[in-house]
């Protein structure tokens, strides 16, 4: 079993790691950053911003249509052995999105050798996300509001 399937469990994708990238806060990933060895990596695009169109469905089966837009920084590296990493992150900070980059190479590599020396992180910082959101989910329930109609007689009364 890899390093990526003993810290995720049966899998751990790209697409999954990358997600998880993208929701942490900063802090987490400065955190981490700061305990690993740095790569020496070369800019593909560095950080930059720009708009991304939201779309939506009213009730999962009505008709797409567009929502608005969001903001959002992109980044795309490549790190000393040659994996690129790519990251895509809500809002305009620039050094979210250059670590996420980093930690998605760094995790390529990591699928490439075997190492498994950034799946444990990537575990923790998802870990973190998951108990954010869990948070953010109770606190909207505390605040949940049930709104109900009450009938009226036929007569208008």
């Amino acid at each position: 079993m890899s390093a990526t399937q003993t810290a995720f469990g049966d899998q751990c994708t790209r697409q999954h790691w990358m997600t998880v990238l993208a929701k942490a806060r900063l802090a987490e990933l400065d955190r981490h950053w700061a305990a690993i060895a740095r790569p020496k990596f070369q800019w593909i695009r560095r950080p930059e911003y720009g708009a991304a169109m939201l779309r939506g469905a009213v009730g999962r089966t009505g008709a797409v249509f567009n929502l608005g837009e969001a903001t959002v920084t992109r980044c795309t590296l490549q790190i000393e052995t040659g994996e690129i990493g790519i990251a895509y992150v809500l809002g305009r900070n620039k050094r979210h999105a250059a670590l996420a980059a980093l930690f998605d190479g760094l995790m390529q590599r990591d699928q490439a050798t075997g190492a498994g020396t950034i799946a444990p992180i990537i575990a923790a910082i998802d870990r973190c996300v998951r108990e954010t959101e869990r948070a953010v989910r109770r606190e909207t329930q505390l605040s949940k509001v049930d709104f109900f109609m009450l009938g009226r007689e036929a007569n208008g009364e």
